[in-house]
């Protein structure tokens, strides 16, 4: 009570010399240029981070020439992937420009070339990075770490200044400027144009879907049979170039872990950015105040400049060189800490009296962050309790270390939507007290009290994108470390490898964290369009119907039928990658004794094949069912699979990320000296279990987190062909 007080006599202090509200008004809507213009600077940061590590020398020739064949290895399956999933977008765009309309067909290949290139960016800092941190290694940890994590923030800074950027002005290009400097034409006019650039958002998740799931199907069929072979049945280390797999298991953390998380973190950014505005437009309706539709992105521009601001925090200390993951939480942390007094300012300068509710919703996603950071690093570390438990499991044999496994990762899934269902209700109670303090309904405060929460939690998706980025590099850079020759620094290397599993671990729970709470602010969104269109008073999902309950159960059974896919596409790829390595090694002369070069572009042709044929049955799955559901239901019918899909895929999900990266430490844990080391039998357990876990993590989990955003995204766009053809409803 006592710090309510001494802010409001701030608030009243500040506003004798800065009239703050006047920015807020409808006749001075300068504040909207925040979100644009951080957007810019969040570009210019990643453009100056990739000159930064462009002047390090990349090393000794031995490792430029590994990572030049990584790198080519990656742009030559990016050219294909890319090539295919501009069929599919042409396709699409020519449908969309047909059955609804040309602005949104214009709107949808706009997110869609917007995310690609988001992958690519990633992608392409990724294989720059990996052998410089190589050499960087040679200057101590704390030069290695720091090259791994500007990596890292390049990606991150482009994904949340492009998304944020491209939302900012195709808003204005779509009606937004009008709605912004001349209100008084249609008072709807910035809800309109909120809802009209939905198709950017389906755009991206379409891409993103394509790019993680076939980035991942590629590096899992190399990673699962370079281990298969390389470490169980010959016994040499990972990456060892006497592997024909290896430059194919490198490509694949730079075209999955890099560029398809690009896509996935962007399209995140711009749907949840869409859907933010669109439930702020129902309150700037009902109070007249744009402020209302723009403050979602005034929320994530902040969330950059706090990023700008902690990047120099992350730095390793002489007493840290073992824990390099202390450094890496510290940007994280500062991220947070600058991000909660930013919006408590924020806060109190446009939301006057009320600015408590406000503030309270975003600091619960905030809050939500972390505690999921926090679970997630406690069942992914590799010094934690479930790892050791799973690593111990392994003493024992490979059913035991699966049998376990399986347990931490069902056990993974209820601390975490614990947390979430949590911040929901909490943001929800308060902007529906925020509502009623206005005179709005309290129900449409509840919901952008939710909106709020997301972006809360979004705000430090910059920093954690810097953090999962530093994943793949620290991975690459050890392989390269491997294959070169490289003895200087190479203990900095595997710990820094080891500490990428958990910083990628935690990408996910972030990126599943935000798909959860986005999944209650799109299901809103389309629930207000569908009855805007149909002309509907109320939106109800009656499962006592048989028909939505169908609908409820087809969306329920989606994430397992999609997984399954990824997760046979990945064996199959495995098994011929498997058969191809034993072949070079029968086959090939003096491949064991090092006289011999293994054939790697026949390993990383195996991988471009069976990720471009993998990836386009799910894709087509997730895009089909609604719309047939859709056109032979209705929308209502499209709503209950929305809300089946997402129920399961949440926690399908974390049980396979979470679970997946216990089993990829547990594995660590064991060559780390614990329980025999390498070449031991509970090591040769560890090597099946993080098999197991690989296209669980890699693959179908993050592709996931793309599924739940896809169908809501899509849904809301194709909401004028639902036309209940069954008339069961």
């Amino acid at each position: 009570m006592i710090a309510k007080i001494y802010i409001q006599n701030m608030y009243a202090l500040l506003n004798m010399y800065i009239p703050l509200q006047t920015l807020t008004s409808l006749d001075n809507p300068v504040v909207f240029w925040i979100a644009p213009i951080a957007g810019i600077i969040a570009i210019l940061a990643s453009l100056l981070l990739m000159r930064k590590i462009n002047k390090i020398p990349p090393g000794s020739p031995k490792a430029v020439e590994v990572g030049k064949a990584i790198r080519e290895g990656a742009y030559a399956f990016l050219k294909r992937q890319y090539k295919t999933i501009s069929i599919i977008i042409g396709v699409l765009f020519v449908v969309i420009a047909l059955g609804l309309s040309i602005g949104t067909a214009i709107a949808f290949l706009i997110g869609a070339i917007a995310s690609l290139a988001a992958g690519y960016i990633a992608m392409d800092n990724a294989t720059k990075a990996n052998v410089r941190t190589v050499s960087a290694a040679k200057n101590g940890p704390n030069a290695a770490l720091q090259t791994a994590f500007f990596g890292g923030a390049t990606m991150g800074f482009a994904v949340v200044g492009l998304s944020l950027l491209s939302v900012s002005l195709i808003f204005l290009a779509y009606g937004g400027w009008g709605a912004l400097f001349n209100p008084s034409v249609d008072t709807d006019l910035g809800i309109k144009a909120a809802s009209a650039i939905v198709g950017t958002g389906f755009g991206a998740s379409l891409v993103a879907l394509f790019a993680q799931l076939g980035g991942g199907i590629y590096t899992k069929a190399a990673d699962v049979g370079a281990d298969l072979v390389g470490k169980v049945e010959a016994g040499i280390p990972e990456d060892d170039p006497r592997n024909p797999a290896v430059i194919a298991d490198n490509v694949g953390d730079n075209v999955g872990d890099s560029a398809g998380r690009g896509a996935d973190l962007f399209e995140s950014a711009v749907g949840e950015n869409i859907g933010g505005m669109i439930i702020g437009g129902l309150v700037s309706v009902a109070t007249g105040n744009i402020l209302f539709l723009i403050f979602p992105l005034i929320v994530r521009a902040l969330g950059i400049f706090a990023t700008l601001a902690a990047i120099p925090f992350v730095k390793l200390k002489e007493n840290e060189v073992h824990t390099p993951m202390k450094a890496l939480r510290k940007g994280l942390n500062v991220t947070t800490i600058i991000s909660a007094v930013m919006f408590l300012i924020a806060s109190v300068a446009f939301f006057g009296s009320n600015w408590y509710y406000i503030f309270g919703c975003l600091l619960t996603g905030l809050v939500a962050s972390v505690l999921i950071d926090q679970i997630t690093d406690y069942y992914t570390g590799r010094d934690r309790k479930p790892v050791r438990k799973i690593a111990e499991a392994s003493q024992t044999g490979s059913a035991t270390n699966i049998i376990t496994g399986f347990a931490v990762g069902l056990e993974t899934t209820a601390l975490p939507i614990i947390t979430l269902v949590i911040a929901l209700l909490v943001s929800y109670v308060l902007g529906a007290q925020f509502g009623t303090a206005i005179g709005i309904p309290a129900y449409t405060g509840g919901v952008y009290g939710t909106a709020l929460a997301t972006m809360g939690l979004l705000a430090v998706m910059g920093m954690v994108l810097a953090l999962d980025g530093f994943g793949p590099i620290a991975d690459n850079a050890a392989g390269i470390a491997e294959m070169s020759g490289e003895k200087t620094g190479i203990e900095t290397m595997e710990a820094l490898d080891a500490v990428g599993n958990t910083t990628k671990a935690l990408t996910k729970g972030f990126a599943l964290g935000s798909a959860l709470l986005a999944a209650q602010l799109l299901f809103q969104t389309y629930a207000e369009e569908v009855m805007l269109y149909f002309n509907l008073t109320s939106f109800e999902v009656n499962i006592s119907q048989p028909a939505v309950l169908v609908a409820g159960f087809i969306g329920a059974m989606i994430p397992f039928l999609f997984s399954a896919q990824a997760i046979s596409a990945v064996g199959k790829a495995a098994g011929q990658m498997v058969a191809e390595v034993r072949r070079q090694f029968k086959e090939i002369p003096g491949i064991m004794e090092g006289t011999g070069k293994p054939d790697y572009g026949k390993a990383v042709d195996i991988s471009t094949q069976a990720a471009l044929k993998g990836m386009v049955i799910p894709g087509i799955i997730v895009v089909a069912v609604p719309l047939i559901v859709g056109i032979l239901l209705g929308p209502i019918a499209v709503g209950a699979l929305v809300i089946g899909a997402t129920l399961t895929a949440v926690p399908l999900a974390l049980f396979m990320n979470t679970g997946g990266g216990a089993w990829d430490n547990a594995k660590k844990y064991i060559e780390a000296g614990h329980f025999g080391g390498k070449k031991s039998p509970a090591h040769a357990a560890a090597v099946v279990g993080d098999t197991l876990g690989d296209p669980l993590k890699d693959t179908a989990g993050p592709s996931l987190h793309v599924l739940i955003k896809l169908l809501s995204t899509l849904s809301i766009v194709f909401i004028p062909l639902f036309m209940n053809l069954l008339g069961l409803i």
